[in-house]
């Protein structure tokens, strides 16, 4: 029997973006779901001009509340994976069939999208920040993981039922990371493109920083 594969979509304010995200996804996916999170601009009505499968979430509630949202929506939807990507056209869609193909011939239960760094658009502070957290949580949990900080990955939803996520933020990625490892959890890690155009990163170091150091520290359960 076929998987029951989705594309997961967080989005914050992407009016510019979202529109020709979904659709370029659609091309290479039968189903997009896209949460909503309280956008303040015109998201919402960019995303009706599509036929994605629409999340409202209201108020804004951040990137980790969304994701858990639409976790628990593939959950009872009984999906079983889900490709997660950016809303702003960070990550090129055309690079969803890289994800299928690994899915089908392996079966992991997580697939991480690893960037080129060196020689790359990526700016300079992301690729040493990147390179950062990437051996820390790599010695953290004694497994080599190129790219810890991309957001386009693929999750075995059934996995997702093994680990107790708890975090609001941008950290709910690392948390989902560190501790799908600790669980045992299979890892398969494919090159994509590494894109920056006009994004703008909607993380703050400030508090970022501080929060990822506070999962990488504690005990993670």
């Amino acid at each position: 029997m076929a998987e029951k594969i989705a594309v997961l979509i967080c989005a914050y304010n992407e009016e510019k973006h979202i529109k020709k995200v979904v659709n370029q996804a659609l091309k290479k996916i039968k189903t997009v779901i896209v949460v909503n999170d309280g956008s303040k601009d015109n998201t919402l009505g960019e995303l009706k001009k599509t036929k994605a499968v629409i999340i409202n979430q209201q108020p804004n509630k951040g990137k980790g509340m969304a994701l858990r949202t639409g976790f628990k929506f593939a959950q009872n939807k009984k999906y079983d994976y889900l490709i997660l990507m950016d809303a702003d056209g960070q990550h090129d869609p055309k690079e969803i069939p890289k994800f299928l193909k690994e899915i089908r011939k392996n079966h992991p239960d997580l697939i991480i999208g690893t960037r080129k760094k060196r020689r790359s658009a990526m700016p300079k502070k992301r690729r040493a920040s990147n390179f950062i957290t990437s051996s820390l949580i790599s010695a953290k949990r004694r497994k080599w993981i190129k790219d810890t900080q991309s957001g386009y990955r693929a999750v075995k939803v059934s996995f997702l039922k093994k680990i107790n996520l708890k975090r609001k933020s941008y950290d709910l990625e690392t948390e989902m990371l560190m501790k799908m490892i600790k669980k045992g959890a299979r890892v398969s890690q494919i090159p994509i493109k590494t894109i920056y155009a006009d994004e703008e990163s909607k993380i703050n170091p400030a508090k970022e920083i501080p929060r990822f150091l506070k999962i990488l520290l504690r005990r993670t359960k």
